[in-house]
């Protein structure tokens, strides 16, 4: 990735810190707009179904390559009806008007025709840079698609519509030179001020295509791949901006202490919404001590992120891998750990500082993580949890550690700013979801996996 995006990424990030926002239509590194029409008047929003979703896109959206087209779209759709009749969310209407071969271009010029019928609340925009024509095209496509996005993006707002963006996704016709767009486009995607998917950090191999055993075609996925794009959208997104949540910005923390040690110590809990596939989770410590940083509790097996006798930082799998740094991390100084999870590609890679430490060859199904407890170092101290249904590449990876905030498929945002765990300033999540910490006092690796115990000082979310 070049010098000049991650300066853009770093001050989208400072920016974010100060309390400040980029301009609602841009993001990171994007080109200023120039109007494609006349401006479009805004539709009253009392003529909107509120509880409306309507993809808008090409074929992957459209469902090509599974069964009956029953794709990631019909997958999530059929999540929010099951949320609901749980209670746990709205009673959603998802519509799919996506099209086969479209493009940035094709779907502005049937917005008219196909979306404003809809009448729904919410759009998401679910294209790539495939149809575009990267594969070829390169710098010129790049730019292309990035401004009609955007002016995609716009154009959804001055109609009323609430926009979330689906990441670029994977082809096995890629070069590398194509993925490395796909890269950048992600980037830039993250940083933009609208909620967006990751769907590249579901399938992805690590070199741009499709991960195997899990693609119909060269361009679309099989019914397996169709249910990792699904997993990758944040359950409760829609709900959370029903209610008005805004978009995360990169907040100032101390960080809170948890390392009391001991029986009855209190720890931090994560419980993902619905079932959990590729995740990266991340977060900033420091300690001068040894002992467990993060809790991973698997379906039949706990993992675990720890700091060593010697002083390294190590990964233990739960299911049974181990990966570990040579250089000393209880140097009481700040470090930010990131793990991430590719179930489809079938492995965990570790990055401590942005630097990849190793990965490990593996499928997990986590169910439940945790900070502090009675293993936790003493007097250790954490800031920014960040927890995305997506796995995170390199250069994603590298951006986190640059103190960027990205957020696609972000489920969790907890700067963690409260001097004591116990104040619900300290446990608020940021992200576009409603999923909260738990916060329990007794050990970490005891946590029950059912029930529902009281949430962290009833704090906002």
């Amino acid at each position: 990735m070049s010098t000049s995006l991650f300066l853009n990424l770093t001050l989208a990030g400072l920016l974010g810190a100060a309390g400040l926002a980029l301009p609602p239509q841009l993001g990171a590194g994007a080109a200023p707009l120039a109007p494609a029409r006349p401006p479009l008047a805004q539709q009253p929003a009392d003529t909107l179904n509120p509880l409306k979703i309507v993809f808008f896109g090409s074929s992957v959206p459209f469902g090509q390559g599974a069964t009956n087209k029953y794709g990631y779209v019909a997958r999530y759709a059929a999540l929010l009806g099951r949320r609901a009749t749980a209670g746990q969310g709205a009673a959603w209407t998802v519509a799919n008007i996506s099209v086969p071969g479209d493009n940035t271009t094709k779907v502005a010029a049937r917005w008219p025709r196909d979306l404003a019928p809809q009448r729904g609340r919410y759009v998401v925009l679910a294209l790539s840079l495939g149809n575009e024509g990267i594969h070829g095209g390169g710098q010129p496509i790049f730019e292309q698609f990035k401004t009609n996005l955007a002016q995609l993006v716009q154009r959804a707002r001055a109609q009323g519509l609430v926009p979330v963006v689906a990441n670029c996704y994977t082809r096995n016709d890629y070069t590398p030179e194509d993925y490395a767009f796909i890269k950048q486009m992600n980037l830039l995607l993250h940083a933009w001020a609208v909620p967006s998917i990751n769907l590249l950090g579901a399938v992805d191999d690590g070199a741009g295509h499709w991960a195997p055993g899990y693609w119909d075609d060269a361009l679309h996925p099989n019914d397996a791949g169709h249910a990792e794009l699904a997993h990758a959208i944040v359950p409760s997104l829609f709900d959370a901006l029903r209610a008005g949540k805004a978009l995360p910005r990169r907040q100032p923390t101390a960080g809170v202490r948890l390392g009391s040690g001991g029986p009855g110590a209190a720890s931090l809990v994560l419980r993902p919404e619905a079932l959990l596939h590729p995740f990266t989770q991340v977060v900033s410590f420091r300690t001068a001590g040894t002992g467990q940083l993060v809790g991973l509790q698997d379906s039949t097996a706990s993992g675990s992120l720890s700091i060593a006798p010697g002083g390294g930082l190590a990964y233990t799998s739960a299911r049974g891998g181990r990966l570990a740094t040579p250089q000393r991390v209880n140097d009481n100084r700040w470090h930010q750990l990131a793990l991430a999870h590719y179930y489809a590609a079938g492995y965990t890679a570790l990055y401590l500082d942005g630097a990849e430490v190793g990965r490990l060859p593996e499928r997990l199904l986590t169910r439940q993580l945790s900070l502090g407890g009675s293993r936790a170092p003493r007097r250790v101290q954490y800031r920014n949890w960040l927890f995305y249904r997506a796995g995170m590449n390199a250069d994603e990876a590298r951006a986190l550690a640059a103190d960027s905030l990205l957020k696609s498929s972000l489920e969790l945002y907890a700067p963690l700013g409260g001097r004591r765990p116990h104040q619900p300033d300290s446990l608020r999540n940021l992200a576009q979801s409603t999923n909260g910490l738990l916060r329990l006092a007794q050990p970490s690796h005891a946590a029950p996996l059912l029930g529902r115990p009281k949430r962290a000082g009833a704090a906002p979310r």
